[in-house]
């Protein structure tokens, strides 16, 4: 069954979590997985991995122990008589090598922090969730007002209010470790002032999600939130043509811009009262994998864990929002390239959990389901990036729905075996499908617009 390359054929039937899939039996775009090479976490990468494929190639080493070794009891129990050495299809294409070894989220971690409120119930609770959306946005609210604040602040050359930012952190932290679901969807809600301030809250939003799925405890949790806010606060000491120059900028404009990290670690260190760990976000939170980031040019390992997180939530909320220099990117398009450049900018492990923590399609994610329904993407329960809960809001026809309904597409799996459930059969331009999404929030869930 082992093959020479270090690598196991196995009959989908087979297969389980822990098993790390390095090649499948047909081409990768023909299929709903964004890895070429990816670990099996839960039951919906099972379902979607049965549904596609009929044998797949297992990379022995970079899969856990003891499922290999189950899997290879199976097949011998089974009399499964898998060729040694068969070559890999040749479609498949190269899987990328690991750069990091990070510590996986425990599956406690996951489910508390991908969000249970749709785990079950295929039409779920409009209420509950919109007591949750309005209670993120006033900590969005709140968040925003002490960002403006420090940012006010540093420039007049004033000290940062910490109390204040204190206290907005936890409010955040307690929103996101309840489920981060509702905070996620709120930044995807573009104001017209799409200003540092409401970066810098989607920004600490994204990073203490990805921190609670990735296992960081409570007060961790806080010292990323806190860097996180502050993380651009030393673009106020930058002229402001510098910022928003929609050409390229001189070597010495660039150079110019790239002391900003350091301004502000000075400014946020003035107060006396930022931990280490939050200098240390602020200041090297623009650093990459590959050593080509600034402003020490440290590269792997040598990056502090939380200034990566922090790195590529902004890079993400950047991507995602619309500049003076580029429209947005939408949310799957912006995890695709994310991805494709995962080993230089902030590792390959990173990233990949951070799309898992994201979801193939992430919250705000406007799709088309296989009956040319349409929706945007509320969230999903853990492992169920596949499959996630939808606010409908076309028919197949196109018409708007009397009543949008909250649709769980994951139940609909576990509900539908022999019919089918419902599926995403694509992504589309929010813009030009006509669906406002912030207008959408702000009726459904009792905002206001």
């Amino acid at each position: 069954m082992a093959q020479d390359n270090g690598t196991t054929g196995v009959p989908v039937e087979l297969l389980r979590p822990g098993l790390y899939v390095r090649e499948l039996d047909r081409p990768w775009v023909e299929t709903p997985f964004l890895f070429q090479g990816f670990r099996i976490v839960g039951g919906e990468e099972l379902e979607a991995l049965r549904e596609y494929c009929r044998i797949v190639i297992i990379d022995d080493e970079r899969s856990e122990a003891k499922a290999l070794e189950a899997v290879r009891r199976e097949v011998v129990k089974q009399g499964h008589a898998l060729a040694a050495g068969a070559s890999a299809p040749a479609e498949a294409q190269p899987v990328q090598t690991r750069r990091a070894t990070p510590k996986r989220p425990s599956e406690r971690a996951r489910r508390r922090s991908v969000g249970v409120l749709f785990a079950e119930t295929e039409n779920p609770d409009r209420k509950r969730f919109s007591t949750l959306v309005q209670a993120a946005a006033a900590a969005r609210g709140d968040a925003r007002a002490a960002v403006s604040d420090a940012l006010q602040r540093a420039r007049d050359g004033r000290m940062v209010d910490v109390a204040r930012m204190d206290g907005t952190v936890d409010e955040l932290v307690d929103l996101v470790v309840e489920d981060p679901t509702a905070s996620l969807w709120l930044t995807r809600m573009r104001e017209h002032d799409e200003g540092m301030a409401v970066h810098a809250v989607n920004t600490t939003v994204l990073a203490l999600t990805l921190g609670a799925h990735l296992g960081v405890d409570r007060r961790g949790l806080r010292r990323l939130g806190f860097g996180a806010l502050l993380h651009d606060i030393g673009k106020t000491t930058m002229p402001r043509e510098l910022l928003e120059r929609p050409d390229e900028l001189s070597d010495d404009e660039l150079a110019r811009l790239r002391e900003y990290p350091q301004a502000g670690y000075e400014l946020a260190a003035d107060s006396g009262q930022v931990h280490t760990e939050s200098l240390e976000v602020v200041r090297l939170h623009r650093e990459r994998w590959d050593g080509r980031g600034y402003p020490r040019g440290l590269r792997g390992e040598m990056i502090p864990r939380k200034a990566l997180i922090v790195g590529l939530a902004d890079a993400y909320d950047t991507m995602t929002s619309r500049r003076p220099w580029a429209e947005a990117v939408a949310p799957d398009k912006a995890l695709h390239e994310l991805y494709a450049d995962a080993a230089q900018e902030f590792s390959v492990d990173l990233v990949q959990e951070f799309i898992r923590c994201m979801g193939i399609f992430p919250v705000g994610s406007v799709v088309e389901l296989d009956n040319r329904a349409r929706g945007i993407v509320l969230g999903a329960r853990p492992g169920g990036g596949l499959w996630p809960t939808i606010l409908m809001v076309r028919t197949p026809d196109g018409e708007p729905y009397r009543k949008r309904l909250l649709l769980n597409l994951g139940a609909e799996v576990r509900r539908s075996r022999d019919g089918g459930p419902r599926r995403i059969a694509r992504s589309i331009d929010a813009s030009a499908s006509g669906i406002d999404v912030a207008r959408l929030v702000a009726s459904e869930f009792g905002l206001a617009a």
